[in-house]
Protein backbone atom coordinates (compact mmCIF):
# COMPACT_ATOMS: atom_id res chain seq x y z
CA UNK A 1 0.00 0.00 0.00
CA UNK A 2 1.58 3.24 -0.74
CA UNK A 3 2.45 5.92 1.29
CA UNK A 4 2.06 8.94 0.33
CA UNK A 5 -1.31 10.68 -1.47
CA UNK A 6 -2.28 14.09 -3.17
CA UNK A 7 -5.75 14.09 -0.94
CA UNK A 8 -6.89 11.71 1.75
CA UNK A 9 -10.57 11.82 2.50
CA UNK A 10 -11.75 10.80 5.97
CA UNK A 11 -15.26 9.41 6.04
CA UNK A 12 -16.71 6.21 3.40
CA UNK A 13 -20.13 7.93 4.16
CA UNK A 14 -22.37 9.75 1.60
CA UNK A 15 -20.26 12.78 1.94
CA UNK A 16 -16.56 11.50 1.40
CA UNK A 17 -17.26 9.17 -1.62
CA UNK A 18 -18.99 12.07 -3.19
CA UNK A 19 -16.00 14.94 -2.58
CA UNK A 20 -13.31 11.40 -3.90
CA UNK A 21 -15.77 11.01 -6.91
CA UNK A 22 -15.98 14.92 -7.27
CA UNK A 23 -12.09 14.94 -7.30
CA UNK A 24 -11.41 11.76 -9.09
CA UNK A 25 -13.52 13.36 -12.01
CA UNK A 26 -11.51 16.43 -11.91
CA UNK A 27 -8.20 14.47 -12.06
CA UNK A 28 -6.89 15.66 -8.69
CA UNK A 29 -3.77 13.06 -8.32
CA UNK A 30 -3.87 10.17 -6.57
CA UNK A 31 -6.98 9.77 -3.64
CA UNK A 32 -7.09 7.60 -0.74
CA UNK A 33 -10.93 7.13 1.15
CA UNK A 34 -10.47 5.77 4.18
CA UNK A 35 -13.41 4.65 7.05
CA UNK A 36 -13.77 2.63 9.85
CA UNK A 37 -16.45 0.26 8.87
CA UNK A 38 -17.78 -0.67 5.79
CA UNK A 39 -18.20 1.66 3.16
CA UNK A 40 -21.67 3.05 3.38
CA UNK A 41 -22.56 1.44 6.31
CA UNK A 42 -23.42 3.74 9.20
CA UNK A 43 -25.68 7.09 9.04
CA UNK A 44 -25.89 7.17 5.35
CA UNK A 45 -27.75 3.56 5.92
CA UNK A 46 -30.09 5.21 7.92
CA UNK A 47 -31.32 8.04 5.73
CA UNK A 48 -34.75 8.48 4.69
CA UNK A 49 -33.41 9.63 1.03
CA UNK A 50 -35.77 12.50 0.16
CA UNK A 51 -34.32 14.36 -2.92
CA UNK A 52 -36.47 17.48 -2.65
CA UNK A 53 -35.29 19.88 -5.58
CA UNK A 54 -36.77 22.92 -5.06
CA UNK A 55 -35.45 24.87 -1.62
CA UNK A 56 -36.17 28.69 -0.41
CA UNK A 57 -32.41 29.17 -0.15
CA UNK A 58 -31.07 29.06 -4.48
CA UNK A 59 -27.53 27.96 -3.23
CA UNK A 60 -28.96 24.56 -1.85
CA UNK A 61 -31.49 23.89 -5.28
CA UNK A 62 -27.69 24.39 -7.40
CA UNK A 63 -26.53 21.50 -5.16
CA UNK A 64 -29.59 18.88 -5.23
CA UNK A 65 -29.79 19.63 -9.23
CA UNK A 66 -26.21 18.53 -8.77
CA UNK A 67 -26.99 15.18 -7.20
CA UNK A 68 -29.43 14.71 -9.53
CA UNK A 69 -26.84 14.94 -12.39
CA UNK A 70 -24.48 12.39 -10.44
CA UNK A 71 -26.72 10.16 -10.68
CA UNK A 72 -27.48 10.15 -14.28
CA UNK A 73 -23.32 10.53 -14.91
CA UNK A 74 -22.80 7.42 -12.32
CA UNK A 75 -25.42 4.91 -14.06
CA UNK A 76 -23.36 5.73 -17.53
CA UNK A 77 -20.05 5.46 -16.19
CA UNK A 78 -21.04 1.75 -14.50
CA UNK A 79 -23.48 0.80 -16.19
CA UNK A 80 -25.93 0.07 -13.75
CA UNK A 81 -28.55 1.97 -12.47
CA UNK A 82 -28.82 3.10 -9.04
CA UNK A 83 -32.88 2.59 -8.91
CA UNK A 84 -33.92 6.14 -8.52
CA UNK A 85 -37.88 6.52 -7.74
CA UNK A 86 -39.22 9.28 -9.32
CA UNK A 87 -42.40 9.09 -7.04
CA UNK A 88 -43.33 13.05 -6.99
CA UNK A 89 -43.79 14.88 -4.08
CA UNK A 90 -46.66 16.80 -2.21
CA UNK A 91 -46.14 19.87 0.09
CA UNK A 92 -49.31 20.46 2.29
CA UNK A 93 -50.52 23.23 4.05
CA UNK A 94 -53.47 23.53 6.22
CA UNK A 95 -52.49 27.28 7.92
CA UNK A 96 -51.72 30.36 7.33
CA UNK A 97 -48.17 29.73 8.63
CA UNK A 98 -47.71 26.62 6.16
CA UNK A 99 -49.31 28.19 3.47
CA UNK A 100 -46.77 31.21 3.51
CA UNK A 101 -43.94 28.62 3.43
CA UNK A 102 -46.09 26.37 0.41
CA UNK A 103 -46.10 30.04 -1.62
CA UNK A 104 -42.11 30.37 -1.41
CA UNK A 105 -41.62 26.81 -1.91
CA UNK A 106 -43.52 27.43 -5.05
CA UNK A 107 -42.39 30.64 -5.85
CA UNK A 108 -38.59 29.25 -5.29
CA UNK A 109 -39.40 26.22 -7.98
CA UNK A 110 -41.08 28.45 -10.60
CA UNK A 111 -37.87 30.89 -10.45
CA UNK A 112 -35.27 27.56 -11.30
CA UNK A 113 -37.73 25.76 -13.50
CA UNK A 114 -38.97 22.98 -11.65
CA UNK A 115 -42.26 21.69 -12.98
CA UNK A 116 -44.94 22.35 -9.68
CA UNK A 117 -48.89 22.85 -9.57
CA UNK A 118 -50.96 23.38 -6.65
CA UNK A 119 -53.72 19.79 -6.95
CA UNK A 120 -57.72 19.99 -5.84
CA UNK A 121 -58.79 17.64 -2.51
CA UNK A 122 -59.56 14.68 -5.41
CA UNK A 123 -56.47 14.77 -6.99
CA UNK A 124 -54.59 14.27 -3.61
CA UNK A 125 -56.77 11.25 -2.60
CA UNK A 126 -56.08 9.77 -5.98
CA UNK A 127 -52.40 10.07 -5.42
CA UNK A 128 -52.27 9.19 -1.91
CA UNK A 129 -55.03 6.72 -0.79
CA UNK A 130 -54.26 6.92 2.72
CA UNK A 131 -54.66 10.48 3.36
CA UNK A 132 -57.96 12.22 4.89
CA UNK A 133 -57.87 14.92 1.96
CA UNK A 134 -60.71 17.26 3.61
CA UNK A 135 -57.41 18.38 6.30
CA UNK A 136 -55.60 19.38 3.41
CA UNK A 137 -56.15 23.14 2.34
CA UNK A 138 -53.84 23.44 -0.47
CA UNK A 139 -51.35 20.88 -2.18
CA UNK A 140 -48.18 21.45 -3.89
CA UNK A 141 -47.52 18.69 -6.22
CA UNK A 142 -43.32 18.16 -7.80
CA UNK A 143 -43.64 15.63 -9.96
CA UNK A 144 -40.26 15.40 -10.78
CA UNK A 145 -38.79 14.73 -6.87
CA UNK A 146 -37.56 11.14 -6.73
CA UNK A 147 -36.17 9.25 -3.39
CA UNK A 148 -33.36 6.57 -3.60
CA UNK A 149 -31.74 4.25 -1.52
CA UNK A 150 -28.52 6.30 0.43
CA UNK A 151 -26.85 3.49 0.28
CA UNK A 152 -27.14 2.54 -2.61
CA UNK A 153 -26.18 6.07 -3.57
CA UNK A 154 -23.29 6.38 -1.59
CA UNK A 155 -22.06 2.63 -2.79
CA UNK A 156 -22.54 4.31 -6.54
CA UNK A 157 -20.26 7.36 -5.38
CA UNK A 158 -18.13 5.21 -3.93
CA UNK A 159 -17.89 2.29 -6.90
CA UNK A 160 -17.33 5.16 -9.63
CA UNK A 161 -14.73 6.81 -7.81
CA UNK A 162 -12.69 3.76 -7.55
CA UNK A 163 -13.42 3.14 -11.53
CA UNK A 164 -11.42 6.72 -11.36
CA UNK A 165 -8.95 5.97 -9.81
CA UNK A 166 -9.36 6.66 -5.97
CA UNK A 167 -7.95 3.95 -3.68
CA UNK A 168 -11.08 2.71 -1.13
CA UNK A 169 -9.71 1.38 2.68
CA UNK A 170 -13.14 0.18 4.05
CA UNK A 171 -12.33 -1.17 7.80
CA UNK A 172 -8.93 1.50 8.55
CA UNK A 173 -9.62 3.63 11.69
CA UNK A 174 -8.22 7.08 11.49
CA UNK A 175 -6.65 7.83 14.86
CA UNK A 176 -5.36 11.21 14.57
CA UNK A 177 -5.10 14.15 11.44
CA UNK A 178 -1.28 15.22 11.75
CA UNK A 179 -0.09 18.47 11.47
CA UNK A 180 3.51 20.44 11.13
CA UNK A 181 4.12 24.00 10.98
CA UNK A 182 0.67 24.94 10.29
CA UNK A 183 -0.24 22.74 7.71
CA UNK A 184 -1.67 19.27 7.36
CA UNK A 185 0.59 16.35 6.53
CA UNK A 186 -1.18 13.01 6.74
CA UNK A 187 -3.17 10.64 8.64
CA UNK A 188 -1.97 8.22 11.10
CA UNK A 189 -4.48 5.27 11.32
CA UNK A 190 -5.19 3.31 14.44
CA UNK A 191 -2.77 0.61 14.24
CA UNK A 192 0.55 3.29 13.68
CA UNK A 193 0.71 3.18 10.21
CA UNK A 194 1.02 6.68 8.73
CA UNK A 195 -0.12 7.97 5.08
CA UNK A 196 1.36 11.53 4.09
CA UNK A 197 -0.71 13.67 1.98
CA UNK A 198 -1.31 17.63 1.70
CA UNK A 199 -4.69 17.56 1.48
CA UNK A 200 -6.90 15.94 3.95
CA UNK A 201 -10.83 15.96 3.57
CA UNK A 202 -12.16 15.22 7.24
CA UNK A 203 -15.83 14.21 5.88
CA UNK A 204 -16.10 11.89 9.19
CA UNK A 205 -19.92 12.98 10.18
CA UNK A 206 -20.96 12.46 13.62
CA UNK A 207 -17.31 11.20 14.54
CA UNK A 208 -15.36 14.42 12.42
CA UNK A 209 -15.49 16.54 15.83
CA UNK A 210 -13.55 13.62 17.10
CA UNK A 211 -10.67 13.72 15.14
CA UNK A 212 -10.83 17.97 15.37
CA UNK A 213 -10.70 18.62 18.74
CA UNK A 214 -6.56 17.40 18.94
CA UNK A 215 -6.46 20.25 16.71
CA UNK A 216 -8.08 22.44 18.76
CA UNK A 217 -10.40 23.18 16.26
CA UNK A 218 -14.19 22.92 16.46
CA UNK A 219 -16.75 22.44 13.54
CA UNK A 220 -19.79 24.22 14.17
CA UNK A 221 -22.14 21.02 14.49
CA UNK A 222 -23.66 18.14 17.09
CA UNK A 223 -25.26 14.81 15.89
CA UNK A 224 -29.26 15.40 16.41
CA UNK A 225 -31.24 12.36 16.34
CA UNK A 226 -33.01 11.43 13.26
CA UNK A 227 -35.87 9.23 13.09
CA UNK A 228 -38.82 7.46 11.38
CA UNK A 229 -41.70 4.64 11.67
CA UNK A 230 -42.53 1.92 8.99
CA UNK A 231 -45.99 0.33 9.20
CA UNK A 232 -46.50 -3.33 8.40
CA UNK A 233 -47.36 -3.31 4.35
CA UNK A 234 -50.99 -2.61 3.41
CA UNK A 235 -49.76 -2.71 -0.46
CA UNK A 236 -53.58 -1.39 -1.25
CA UNK A 237 -53.85 1.78 1.22
CA UNK A 238 -50.37 2.29 0.81
CA UNK A 239 -49.16 1.64 -3.17
CA UNK A 240 -45.70 1.86 -3.74
CA UNK A 241 -44.37 4.28 -5.70
CA UNK A 242 -46.93 7.03 -4.62
CA UNK A 243 -45.82 10.87 -3.97
CA UNK A 244 -43.74 10.99 -0.32
CA UNK A 245 -45.26 13.93 1.40
CA UNK A 246 -44.49 16.69 3.58
CA UNK A 247 -46.78 18.18 6.29
CA UNK A 248 -45.35 20.86 7.91
CA UNK A 249 -48.12 21.05 10.56
CA UNK A 250 -47.53 18.14 11.59
CA UNK A 251 -44.16 18.18 12.21
CA UNK A 252 -44.42 15.40 9.40
CA UNK A 253 -42.98 13.80 6.20
CA UNK A 254 -44.08 10.62 4.68
CA UNK A 255 -42.95 8.06 1.77
CA UNK A 256 -43.77 4.57 0.32
CA UNK A 257 -41.63 1.59 1.36
CA UNK A 258 -42.40 -1.51 -0.38
CA UNK A 259 -46.06 -1.68 0.11
CA UNK A 260 -45.90 0.17 3.71
CA UNK A 261 -45.54 3.94 4.88
CA UNK A 262 -42.51 5.76 6.46
CA UNK A 263 -43.40 8.25 8.70
CA UNK A 264 -40.83 10.84 9.63
CA UNK A 265 -41.96 12.82 12.70
CA UNK A 266 -39.94 15.65 14.16
CA UNK A 267 -40.73 16.02 18.01
CA UNK A 268 -40.93 19.77 19.79
CA UNK A 269 -37.37 19.36 21.29
CA UNK A 270 -35.26 17.25 19.59
CA UNK A 271 -32.35 14.94 20.78
CA UNK A 272 -28.54 16.37 20.48
CA UNK A 273 -25.92 13.83 21.31
CA UNK A 274 -22.52 14.58 22.38
CA UNK A 275 -19.73 12.96 19.87
CA UNK A 276 -17.64 12.55 22.33
CA UNK A 277 -20.55 9.29 23.30
CA UNK A 278 -21.03 7.85 20.81
CA UNK A 279 -19.69 4.17 19.32
CA UNK A 280 -17.23 3.27 16.78
CA UNK A 281 -20.38 1.77 14.96
CA UNK A 282 -24.36 3.28 15.38
CA UNK A 283 -25.44 -0.10 15.75
CA UNK A 284 -24.17 -0.08 19.38
CA UNK A 285 -25.23 3.43 19.67
CA UNK A 286 -28.63 3.78 21.74
CA UNK A 287 -30.51 6.10 20.25
CA UNK A 288 -33.99 5.47 21.31
CA UNK A 289 -33.63 6.66 25.12
CA UNK A 290 -37.62 5.89 25.23
CA UNK A 291 -38.76 7.71 21.72
CA UNK A 292 -39.68 5.21 19.48
CA UNK A 293 -43.12 5.81 21.73
CA UNK A 294 -42.70 8.99 23.30
CA UNK A 295 -42.39 10.75 20.18
CA UNK A 296 -45.43 9.17 18.89
CA UNK A 297 -47.33 10.19 21.57
CA UNK A 298 -46.72 13.73 21.22
CA UNK A 299 -46.68 13.82 17.18
CA UNK A 300 -49.38 11.30 16.56
CA UNK A 301 -52.24 14.06 17.49
CA UNK A 302 -50.48 16.30 14.92
CA UNK A 303 -50.65 13.65 12.21
CA UNK A 304 -54.04 12.26 13.04
CA UNK A 305 -56.32 14.86 10.85
CA UNK A 306 -54.63 13.27 7.38
CA UNK A 307 -53.71 9.81 8.78
CA UNK A 308 -57.01 9.46 11.14
CA UNK A 309 -56.03 6.01 12.18
CA UNK A 310 -52.84 6.40 13.45
CA UNK A 311 -53.45 6.01 16.88
CA UNK A 312 -53.99 1.79 16.01
CA UNK A 313 -52.00 1.88 12.66
CA UNK A 314 -49.63 -1.40 13.31
CA UNK A 315 -45.92 -0.20 13.34
CA UNK A 316 -43.22 -2.87 11.80
CA UNK A 317 -40.05 -0.79 12.79
CA UNK A 318 -38.45 2.12 14.15
CA UNK A 319 -35.57 3.19 12.68
CA UNK A 320 -32.62 6.40 14.26
CA UNK A 321 -29.89 7.54 13.66
CA UNK A 322 -27.75 10.68 13.99
CA UNK A 323 -28.09 14.34 11.10
CA UNK A 324 -25.62 16.56 11.59
CA UNK A 325 -27.42 20.01 12.46
CA UNK A 326 -25.38 23.41 12.51
CA UNK A 327 -27.34 26.59 14.02
CA UNK A 328 -27.95 28.07 10.64
CA UNK A 329 -29.47 25.13 9.31
CA UNK A 330 -27.13 24.97 6.27
CA UNK A 331 -24.27 22.73 5.93
CA UNK A 332 -20.28 23.35 6.67
CA UNK A 333 -18.28 22.72 3.34
CA UNK A 334 -14.33 24.23 2.48
CA UNK A 335 -11.01 24.77 4.07
CA UNK A 336 -10.49 24.66 7.61
CA UNK A 337 -8.12 28.23 7.97
CA UNK A 338 -6.06 27.27 11.43
CA UNK A 339 -4.61 24.25 9.20
CA UNK A 340 -3.51 24.86 5.16
CA UNK A 341 -4.38 22.08 3.16
CA UNK A 342 -7.31 20.67 5.96
CA UNK A 343 -10.65 20.81 4.38
CA UNK A 344 -14.23 19.61 5.96
CA UNK A 345 -17.41 18.46 4.17
CA UNK A 346 -19.66 18.41 7.13
CA UNK A 347 -22.99 19.19 8.50
CA UNK A 348 -25.81 17.50 6.43
CA UNK A 349 -28.63 18.94 8.50
CA UNK A 350 -30.86 16.28 7.15
CA UNK A 351 -30.04 16.76 3.59
CA UNK A 352 -27.29 15.07 2.60
CA UNK A 353 -28.91 12.98 0.56
CA UNK A 354 -30.43 15.34 -1.79
CA UNK A 355 -27.31 17.80 -1.89
CA UNK A 356 -24.24 15.36 -1.70
CA UNK A 357 -23.18 15.64 -5.33
CA UNK A 358 -23.52 19.58 -4.49
CA UNK A 359 -21.25 19.36 -1.71
CA UNK A 360 -18.64 17.43 -3.21
CA UNK A 361 -18.30 19.15 -6.07
CA UNK A 362 -18.07 22.40 -3.84
CA UNK A 363 -15.26 21.11 -1.73
CA UNK A 364 -13.81 19.65 -4.87
CA UNK A 365 -13.99 23.14 -6.58
CA UNK A 366 -11.99 24.59 -3.02
CA UNK A 367 -9.29 21.85 -3.34
CA UNK A 368 -8.88 22.16 -7.05
CA UNK A 369 -9.03 25.79 -6.74
CA UNK A 370 -11.83 25.66 -9.88
CA UNK A 371 -14.62 28.92 -9.51
CA UNK A 372 -17.00 27.68 -7.48
CA UNK A 373 -20.51 26.82 -8.58
CA UNK A 374 -21.93 28.28 -5.74
CA UNK A 375 -20.84 30.83 -3.24
CA UNK A 376 -18.78 29.42 -0.33
CA UNK A 377 -19.27 31.47 2.28
CA UNK A 378 -22.90 30.58 2.60
CA UNK A 379 -21.22 27.25 4.07
CA UNK A 380 -17.58 28.87 5.19
CA UNK A 381 -16.61 26.19 8.75
CA UNK A 382 -15.67 29.46 10.22
CA UNK A 383 -18.94 31.54 10.21
CA UNK A 384 -20.27 30.73 13.37
CA UNK A 385 -16.67 32.08 15.19
CA UNK A 386 -14.37 29.85 17.33
CA UNK A 387 -17.39 27.48 18.60
CA UNK A 388 -16.91 24.50 21.60
CA UNK A 389 -19.12 21.59 19.75
CA UNK A 390 -18.80 19.46 22.68
CA UNK A 391 -20.54 22.25 25.09
CA UNK A 392 -24.04 21.38 25.90
CA UNK A 393 -25.33 24.85 24.93
CA UNK A 394 -23.99 24.78 21.71
CA UNK A 395 -25.28 21.25 21.59
CA UNK A 396 -28.64 22.48 22.00
CA UNK A 397 -28.66 25.36 19.65
CA UNK A 398 -27.92 23.00 16.72
CA UNK A 399 -30.71 20.58 18.50
CA UNK A 400 -32.72 23.65 18.34
CA UNK A 401 -32.24 24.20 14.14
CA UNK A 402 -33.37 20.35 14.12
CA UNK A 403 -36.50 21.89 16.10
CA UNK A 404 -37.50 24.75 13.96
CA UNK A 405 -36.70 23.12 11.04
CA UNK A 406 -40.38 24.46 8.55
CA UNK A 407 -40.38 21.21 6.06
CA UNK A 408 -40.75 17.76 6.97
Amino acid sequence: MEKTYDVIIIGGGLLGCATAYQLAKRKAGRILLLDGNEIASQASSRAACLLTRARTKPALMELVQETYDCINEIETLLGESLELQQCGSITVASSEASLKGLEALEEAATRFGIPNERIPKDRVKALLPWIDAEAVDVALYMPTDAFIDSALLCSGYAKAAARLGVTLRPNCKVKEIMVEGGRVCGVRLADGECIEAPVVVNAAGSWANLLMRPLHVGLPFTPVRSHFWITKIDKERFPAGHPFTVIPDARAFTRSDVGALIIGLRESRCQPFDPATLTGQLEDFDFRKEAEWTVLDECAPLLKPYLHDIDDLPIAHYMAGPSCYVPDAMFIIGPVQAYAGLFTVTGCCGGGVAAGGGMGRLAAELITGETPFVNPALFAPERFGEVDPFSPEFQQRCADARSNKKGG
